[in-house]
């Protein structure tokens, strides 16, 4: 009967040792955001003592689904705005003298110039100088165009790769989640470093594009991107995504761009589209300017040549004789200089404020969804997340209750050696 009471008693003293345990975890985690907090469910039997049956984990799958997707679009509106200061810094108008509108001014401005005075050497030389700056300024806009657009590829190439990594991470999560399920002490489910692990990955990968989740009993998650394209299984395997020259294609070739609106791939791929915008817009711009023209003998001569952006002429000199200007109509051409100013600063403004309004429009919205992210992730935290005061009484209890089964074990000590002195 002793022997039977022992055995009960240090079972008891075991399971509260694993249950204060667990509590000492989880204060020394009450800063950490995504730590998911634990409780020792904890059962007593009339024949088989008290017994330790699970470590459940307070999580609500489905916040953190919805957690998830909102950092998704918060990530997405991030990615974006980045790629848009990046273009308003190429196009802004604040410094005097350096802005694309200015150099326009100047350029026509020297072109009247000229026109009143077609034969003055400095006003030719100054219109000449002004015309290629102007073309300067619009190569130099162009290049910081290329470059953010090759940033945002090599960045997409990045994400891509980094998205592959993790769906194995979770695939091997997987399956080692299933070998300890299978072991004798599955029954506990005390695989809480796998869990937060597991956790950690998705909410990284819905950084970078929407996902859906779904867990099943025994913790192994299934991913999938929006549209049903797998990412892992529960177990049996995971598939990669390519990046191809602005198209983002899974495993076995098929196109997912269309879908993805979210995430850092979301925003680099809607960059890239605001890019072709703003080069579209330059070219409006350009097209303007290759309209000016100078009356040049009995005919006309383009100051620029080329048909957009990418071939604009720098030398100026090789497309127009200053020399055979026809002074009988520069009049006239002052006329058309007016409507050609006007025209190529609307478009040089419609760039300008493109830029700015659209930048404007995603910071305002990414601001209002990084406030509803931060009120989910709130709600997270008041359910899964640590209370100090809640985990010291917790721990009082459990260890009162400890004690208290110590006591019975030294009673009985007593008692077997006092019955041994009575033999």
């Amino acid at each position: 009967m002793f022997g039977l009471s022992m055995n009960t008693i240090a079972q008891a003293l075991e399971v509260y040792r694993r249950a204060i345990s667990i509590s000492n975890r989880n204060v020394a985690n009450a800063n950490n955001e995504d730590y998911v907090r634990e409780e020792p469910l904890i059962t007593s039997h009339i024949y088989s003592g008290i017994m330790f049956e699970e470590v459940r984990r307070e999580q609500n799958f489905y916040l953190i689904n919805l957690r998830n997707d909102k950092l998704s679009y918060v990530s997405y509106l991030s990615e974006r705005e980045e790629a848009l200061k990046t273009l308003e810094s190429a196009f802004q108008e604040m410094n005097e003298g350096l802005g694309l509108t200015d150099s326009i001014n100047k350029f026509f401005q020297s072109y009247l110039e000229l026109m009143k005075e077609p034969t003055n050497e400095g006003a030719r030389q100054t219109f000449l100088r002004k015309a290629e700056g102007l073309v300067n300024t619009l190569k130099t806009r162009f290049k910081e165009i290329q470059s953010t657009e090759g940033i945002l590829n090599k960045n997409l190439q990045d994400y891509v790769k980094r998205i592959n990594e993790l769906a194995k991470k979770l695939y091997e999560i997987n399956r080692e989640i299933t070998f300890k399920y299978s072991l004798e002490y599955a029954r506990e489910k005390d695989y809480k470093t796998l869990l937060d692990l597991r956790d950690k990955y998705l909410k990284e990968l819905s950084q970078y594009l929407p996902i859906r989740a779904t867990e099943d009993e025994m913790g192994r998650v299934s991913v999938s991107t929006v549209k049903g394209f797998v990412l892992v299984d529960f177990q049996n395997a995971y598939y990669t995504l390519q990046y191809d020259n602005g198209l983002i294609k899974w495993e076995d070739g098929s196109d997912l761009t269309p879908y993805i609106d979210s995430g850092k791939v979301g925003g680099a791929l809607k960059a890239l589209g605001d890019i072709q915008e703003v080069v579209t817009r330059l070219n409006n711009v350009v097209r303007e300017l290759l309209n000016v023209k100078i009356p040049v003998g009995t005919t006309e001569a383009n100051v620029f040549s080329g048909t957009d952006i990418n071939d604009l002429a720098v030398d100026t000199n090789l497309e127009v004789n200053l020399n055979n200007i026809d002074t009988t109509r520069t009049a006239q051409y002052s006329e058309n200089a007016l409507t050609w100013w006007e025209n190529t600063k609307n478009a040089s403004l419609n760039l300008t404020d493109y830029v700015a309004s659209t930048l404007s429009s995603v910071v305002e919205e990414r601001e209002l969804e990084e406030a509803l992210y931060n009120s989910l992730q709130e709600k997270i935290l008041q359910r899964q997340g640590v209370s100090i005061d809640q985990e010291i009484m917790e721990i009082i209890q459990l260890q009162r209750n400890y004690e208290a089964v110590a006591q019975v074990l030294s009673r009985i000590d007593e008692l077997l050696r006092t019955t041994v002195n009575m033999i």
